[in-house]
């Protein structure tokens, strides 16, 4: 009997520590007056217009924030060795590459998930663990010059002759995304391997242990061309007035935004399959430790409102999960992409990221 009330009082003792300072009262006055009585709210975030959030968030609530705008491998680097070192400097975090956060930064207990009022309200409950700030989506532009209509039938057109020293792609090696990425090519191999038939009329002859594989090999293979910038990718596929132009594998839609100011002529192929590109979460997540819990969630709530979220509100390629906040003049709303992109399951990208990196360097260095 003693050690059973022992257990329990530890399984108590656990779930305090877990959401101490997390607890929020449903009363958004309440939580608005908690959180001008704390001090500078600090966020780390992988998207340079955090500042200009921070700013409207400051202007409104009169709390002063301290934005830091990080790469994404640097963020998850400094939130880790700064909670193993036990310094509590950042409140909130918003953040991308799940796996990796789920691995490092939530298993261990050094962020906790927290869905804010507005969330509550009107997110769908599958995007509330994680909190999804927005999905960001990737796609595989063409040279709308060079080609009149869209060129792609199959992703495997990409490692034919037509296209070889043509393909552009972020290196893996330094895009956590992508490896992400490549892993559903691994659990959904048998539909690659289907397209492939359907494609060339004729089964695809391995080489690699299964079609996701297969494929990263032959793209390396067929003189892929590595960069390490979205927005280089997007220029050099869009530039008008080339012969030859390349293509844009996995860059992130929302460089179309420039095509107007940089005379592009570029679009996507909303025809290739079996995907046209894929998407991947921005995350909102607590330090568990934060010094200033109360406006972390207070801005956690802001960044989810259609006021919030109006520093990504100007541009294609961003998604609120935010019914109240509608997709960019003139793209596709979020459910249209949701049916025609393929995502990842975190479980098994933390699984497999590593046998995805391990080819990709292989390939590259052979």
């Amino acid at each position: 009997m003693l050690k059973k009330r022992i257990s329990l009082l530890l399984i108590a003792a656990l779930l305090v520590f877990a959401t101490a300072g997390l607890a929020y009262a449903e009363d958004l006055d309440e939580l608005i007056a908690a959180a001008q009585k704390e001090g500078k709210l600090v966020v780390y975030a992988v998207t340079s217009r955090i500042h200009l959030a921070a700013e409207a968030f400051q202007a409104k609530y009169g709390i002063e924030v301290e934005a830091h705008r990080l790469s994404e491998t640097e963020l998850i680097e400094r939130v880790y060795q700064e909670a193993r070192a036990g310094v509590n400097a950042v409140d909130i975090v918003l953040i991308e590459d799940y796996p990796s956060v789920k691995e490092l930064l939530i298993n261990t207990g050094y962020l906790v998930n927290y869905v804010p009022p507005v969330a509550k309200e009107y997110v769908p409950a599958e995007y509330h663990d994680p909190l999804v700030f927005a999905y960001i989506s990737r796609i595989i532009g063409y040279n709308t010059e060079a080609f009149e209509s869209d060129p792609f039938d199959s992703i495997w057109d990409l490692t034919t002759p037509e296209f070889r020293g043509r393909v552009m792609i972020r290196d893996l090696a330094i895009t956590g995304e992508h490896q992400n990425a490549f892993t559903e090519l691994i659990r959904r191999s048998d539909e690659l391997e289907a397209d492939y038939l359907r494609r060339f009329g004729e089964p695809l002859q391995l080489r690699e242990e299964n079609a996701g594989l297969e494929f990263l090999r032959r793209l390396v293979e067929n003189d892929i061309i590595l960069m390490t910038s979205d927005t280089r990718i997007a220029e050099a596929v869009g530039q008008k007035g080339q012969e030859n132009p390349p293509v844009g594998f996995f860059y992130v839609y929302s460089k179309h935004r420039d095509i107007p100011q940089k005379d592009l002529a570029l679009d996507y192929s909303s025809n290739i399959k079996p995907f046209l590109g894929y998407y991947y979460g921005m995350y909102i997540q607590l330090a568990a430790k934060a010094n200033n819990p109360n406006a972390a969630k207070l801005f956690a709530n802001y960044l989810m409102t259609p006021e919030g979220y109006e520093p990504w509100s100007s541009e294609v390629g961003f998604y609120s999960m935010n019914p109240e906040v509608p997709p960019y003049p003139g793209d596709m709303p979020w459910e249209w992409w949701k049916e025609r992109l393929w995502t990842y399951d975190p479980d098994f990208a933390i699984e497999h990221r590593g046998i995805v990196l391990d080819a990709w360097l292989r390939a590259v260095v052979n």
